[in-house]
């Protein structure tokens, strides 16, 4: 549907070719026109010759202006009102006349497509050249509305006009045509034998323009018409870099097809992959990884795609580059591994994939700070009993398979204990933790199985009051359970750790109330003690 001018006219206007609103003062002043000019604009609007007429006749000024210094030329104009034109005309109006925009009739008929409205003020004495104080001309306005019959008027019929003038911000029609998606017009204008690599005061080219709108098919044909895949604006980045940053998947195949290089990177050592990482786009992760781009490089900061998707809490990319396998180890500017930079946030999720992935827990950071100890000292409790979880299934596990896993869903061995009476055992280690064990004595389990000082000393961190131990404990009872193999028993490992701490009688209770539950309700946990 066409739009109305008068409604173009009330939008919301940021530069020459754009409307906007009425502020107070305004409509302040439109009050204060007077009702013959209001009623002039208005007839000339809604192509009423006669009334217009009438009100010539009666010395309405044919100039006057309303609040944003249109006339009625313009509101002519831009309907397409030829009639009304030519009695402007022969009455004496100014066909050049500007509003507040430096917009003349002659942009408004270009804008809207209005060509023999365009036709009568160029022979009525109206110059093609005029721009306005956007530095837009006609070929500005017609070609970012899509108007074939004004770009074809422009080429048959004006001598000498520039198809590569560009207005204040250096675009030039062909950018203004990419960025409203008007293909037909970018043609023309290419056909026109318009320079497809001029570049705007951000130094971008039409291909970047096309780019971030993620229009494919004025991308396909301006790679088509020739232009170079891999120029660079201001910032250092080609087509390739926007389309990965917006997650443009079908855009960044098209140009790596075309040759755009999958490494370039930015004056910030920004690579494609970076950025399409660093917003979590997977799927522009996995196509630039087909297409062999450096899984490993690091920016200015030293961070790497891993590094970036980890800080942005995108685990499904972080997963994506795992398995691609990239260094998961890598330090950044302030000694950080992904891993590191991950815990600091507390972001659960990434932290799993880095951790099922084989993420280091030995590498420090700048302050001489472990992952485990950053968890620690963040308060991220679960976070604390994840890492140390990890870190017993690297020592026993990974040591039990032969160390060759690869990448281990997270649920597998951090989430939920693999053991099938797991579940029935947290009921007791609950009653262990929080009525049988003494204060000390969690720790005493500790190093019986193995757990190291600073495991300890991460999980005591926690203080949630005089009774934390009971806290503590059960969290290390927890993490003890997910490190049971399903062909180990559990109850007998639990009571021969009781045993080694001096605590028999109580292991023996355990026994005895589990054999009682087990015979009661035929569970096979009682078959777990001998």
């Amino acid at each position: 549907m066409k739009t109305s001018f008068k409604a173009l006219y009330n939008a919301n206007h940021s530069d020459a070719c754009t409307m906007r609103m009425l502020s107070h003062a305004e409509i302040r002043r439109e009050i204060l026109v007077l009702k013959g000019e209001r009623n002039l604009h208005e007839a000339a609007r809604r192509n009423n010759l006669a009334k217009v007429k009438k009100l010539i006749n009666e010395k309405v000024d044919v100039d006057c202006r309303n609040n944003l210094d249109r006339t009625a030329l313009h509101w002519a104009a831009a309907e397409g009102n030829i009639d009304i034109i030519q009695l402007l005309l022969e009455n004496g109006t100014d066909v050049e006349v500007r509003d507040k925009y430096g917009m003349g009739p002659i942009h408004c008929a270009a804008w809207f497509g209005q060509l023999e409205a365009l036709k009568v003020m160029v022979n009525g004495g109206a110059r093609t050249t005029i721009q306005t104080k956007q530095g837009m001309s006609i070929l500005h306005c017609a070609a970012q509305n899509n108007h074939i019959n004004i770009l074809n008027f422009i080429a048959e019929s004006l001598d000498n006009f520039d198809v590569d003038q560009m207005e204040r911000n250096d675009r030039t029609s062909l950018h203004l045509a990419t960025e409203n998606g008007c293909l037909e017009a970018a043609e023309k204008l290419i056909i026109m034998k318009c320079n497809l690599h001029l570049k705007d005061k951000d130094g971008a080219t039409p291909l970047h323009v096309a780019a971030k709108k993620g229009n494919i098919e004025i991308l396909k044909l301006l790679l088509a018409s020739g232009i170079v895949a891999d120029d660079r604006d201001v910032d250092g980045r080609t087509a390739l870099h926007i389309a990965s940053e917006n997650g443009f998947t079908e855009v960044c195949d098209l140009l790596l097809e075309y040759g755009a290089s999958s490494n370039a990177e930015t004056l910030k050592e920004m690579t494609p992959l970076h950025l399409s990482a660093n917003h979590g786009h997977v799927e522009v992760v996995s196509k630039l990884l087909h297409y062999g781009c450096g899984v490993n490089a690091q920016n200015f900061q030293g961070n790497t795609a891993l590094h970036l998707a980890a800080m942005g809490n995108h685990a499904d990319t972080a997963k994506s580059l795992v398995q691609a396998d990239c260094e998961l180890d890598l330090p950044n500017y302030r000694l950080q591994t992904p891993l590191h930079a991950s815990v600091e946030s507390g972001l659960t999720e990434v932290v799993e994939v880095l951790l099922a992935g084989g993420a280091s827990l030995d590498a420090k950071e700048k302050s001489g700070k472990t992952s485990l100890q950053l968890a620690s000292r963040g308060a991220h409790v679960a976070l604390v009993d994840t890492i140390i979880k990890a870190e017993r299934y690297y020592s026993t596990a990974r040591e039990y398979h032969n160390n060759d896993l690869g990448y281990v869903e997270p649920h597998a061995y951090l989430r939920r204990p693999a053991h099938p009476s797991a579940e029935q055992m947290k009921e007791i280690l609950w009653r262990l933790s929080t009525k049988q064990l003494k204060s000390n004595e969690w720790k005493k389990l500790a190093l019986y199985w193995k757990f190291k000082l600073e495991h300890i000393q991460a999980i005591e961190h926690q203080y949630v009051g005089p009774h934390s131990y009971k806290e503590h404990g059960y969290r290390l009872l927890i993490i003890w359970l997910h490190g049971i193999r399903k062909d180990e028993n559990i109850m007998k490992l639990l009571f021969e750790a009781l045993v080694a701490i001096d605590r028999r009688n109580l292991a023996e209770q355990i026994r005895r109330k589990v054999t009682l539950h087990g015979q009661k309700t035929c569970s096979p946990m009682a078959c777990m003690i001998t």
